[in-house]
């Protein structure tokens, strides 16, 4: 098939900490925040009855440990995350790890040159997002795959949004037919 477009992108940190930004779980940052607040607040709570509550101390201490340390987490998890991720990502990959992305009228190529290239599906795709550097495509299995906004060798973002958006809407038609 002809390509749409090919994309060259060397994953740096720069642009892996870029892409992590932008797929990042605000929500389950704030919902751990969230329970740490409570834990500390009944801990609080229990540590004013103190005094009618005789087991009080056996339950206070616990709770406002735990609060603490999850309220915590929570505000460290985006940084932790981060290197967590990376560092998996770089025992796999290598440092800097550069990648070819070929794009054809029903989905992309991506070669690493060191496997077999993987084969994504534009109905697979479930949302893309911009980032200052790249594009992102967020993809169906928790896959994504980053293109450089200067790294088009041929065609542009604008030819593959458009063939990612006539296949979705042929594999529309062809679902409907069946």
């Amino acid at each position: 098939m002809e390509p749409v477009a090919v994309n060259h992108i060397t994953v740096t940190r720069e642009l892996f900490a870029e892409s992590h930004e932008a797929v990042f779980s605000f929500r389950r940052q704030k919902m751990l925040l969230y329970g740490g607040l409570v834990f500390l607040l009944f801990g609080l709570v229990l540590l004013g009855l103190q005094a009618r509550i005789p087991n009080a101390p056996a339950l206070y201490t616990p709770l406002l440990l735990t609060g603490a340390v999850v309220a915590l987490w929570s505000l460290t998890l985006k940084k932790s995350d981060l290197r967590k991720k990376y560092r998996a990502f770089q025992q796999k990959n290598g440092e800097n790890p550069r990648r070819t992305i070929t794009c054809d009228r029903a989905g992309l190529e991506i070669d690493t040159g060191k496997e077999k290239p993987v084969r994504i599906e534009y109905t697979n795709v479930r949302e893309w997002r911009e980032t200052p550097h790249l594009w992102l495509l967020l993809c169906s299995g928790h896959l994504g795959v980053q293109l450089a906004k200067d790294g088009f060798e041929t065609g542009s973002w604008d030819r593959v949004l458009q063939a990612m958006e006539k296949a979705k809407q042929e594999a529309e038609v062809l679902a409907e037919l069946m």
